[in-house]
């Protein structure tokens, strides 16, 4: 028999269960399901107002478990349905100071002034990445416009000079401090190939020694000044220039994959700055402007926003023109220029190239902080 105590006890136990939300149909305690987000009412069920709690409240804002939208209701209590949340995609987490700075460089006749030019302003250039970024993580590559940075076709003859009274080249009329007796490999000769060797009148003319052992400078450079000025030291000579043809050499997966000669220069979480010196009207690259343009940004997996270019040519298709010389029809490599998504163009015949190189930072910076690896 029962005891009237423990029946007693029972029926509370019944009434805090049922209270509780544990009758028959009640689980273990465990749901498999994701946990709901319960906001408590209150009993007559108006709402609160703000966005925050207030001085007296846990700084979550209250709700009522009426007939709001997106609300279900049992008790006191209310469910809060989410819905689907939206893919906002990818958050951009920016360059982190990496960037493959890619210099294409004419070395036709009468361009040396313009080389040193640029390699002047080639400090400040660099500077401001240096301030901006603690790890500035760069690629530095240089690729001549006219095919190669040497004269193999001319000089071929110093390899078989034999008793010859002069030095290098001069011989056959060549530059007298040309590198005849340096070793060279395929790559030296291979259009689009980073410079890391240069033989034409008024270049470098030796083996550039760089650090990484690339054919581009790589961050922990020691020399960066001098590394760059020897490598974009192309000098002035007989060479057709092809600018846009070698950019697209360059940045072909042939040369930046699978031991090409530019392999590893062009890195998926960097951004691409190029710049081209270039005095001449392009007019023996084959393709348009836009297909120009178009190869970078294949290069670059689709992403228009992880490229930045500067083209210094010559101005002679704009009014009133820095450079002396007849109105020209309007100059290609400006037109590429104007193709690009963040594309700037300034002459070549400017006084100092610093003004267009700091321009040209400042949109890199703009460009880095949106940078999201394809």
């Amino acid at each position: 028999m029962v005891r009237p105590r423990t029946l007693a006890l029972l029926a509370v136990a019944l009434e805090l269960g049922l209270a509780c939300g544990q009758g028959p149909a009640a689980s273990s305690g465990f749901t498999s399901g994701p946990h709901p987000i319960t906001l408590t009412g209150s009993a007559s069920g108006e709402a609160s107002s703000g966005s925050s709690g207030g001085s007296g409240g846990s700084g979550v804002e209250d709700s009522t478990a009426g007939s709001a939208s997106g609300m279900s209701s049992t008790g006191s209590t209310s469910v809060m349905d989410m819905g689907v949340v939206p893919d906002f995609g990818p958050h951009p987490i920016g360059c982190q100071g990496k960037i493959d700075f890619l210099f294409v460089i004419s070395s036709w006749y009468s361009m040396k002034a313009n080389q040193v030019q640029l390699q002047e302003a080639f400090p400040a250039f660099t500077a401001l990445f240096a301030e901006e970024f603690a790890d500035f993580d760069y690629h530095i590559m240089v690729v001549d416009a006219g095919h190669d940075a040497l004269l193999e076709e001319t000089c071929w003859a110093c390899y078989m000079c034999i008793g010859c009274m002069k030095p290098g080249c001069a011989e056959f009329g060549g530059p007298p401090d040309y590198p005849c007796d340096v070793p060279k490999v395929e790559c030296d000769v291979t259009e689009g190939a980073g410079v890391t060797i240069t033989g034409n009148f008024g270049a470098s003319n030796k083996r550039c020694e760089l650090f990484g052992d690339q054919r581009y400078i790589v961050k922990g450079e020691p020399a960066l000044e001098e590394a760059f000025q020897c490598i974009a030291t192309l000098g002035e000579g007989p060479k057709q220039t092809v600018p846009m043809r070698a950019m697209q050499k360059a940045v072909d997966p042939a040369m930046l994959y699978n031991g090409g000669c530019n392999d590893g220069f062009l890195r998926k979480d960097a951004l691409l700055a190029v710049v081209v010196l270039d005095g001449e009207q392009e007019y023996f690259s084959p393709g348009t402007p836009q297909q120009w343009y178009d190869a970078l940004v294949t290069a670059k997996k689709g992403d228009e926003e992880a490229i930045v270019t500067l083209v210094l040519s010559n101005d002679l298709d704009l009014p009133n023109p820095k450079c002396p010389g007849p109105v020209l029809g309007p100059n290609p490599l400006r037109l590429f220029a104007e193709a690009a998504a963040h594309g700037r163009f300034e002459s070549i015949c400017a006084e100092s190239y610093v003004p267009a190189l700091k321009a040209t930072a400042a949109t890199i910076l703009e460009q880095c902080a949106l940078l999201i690896p394809q």
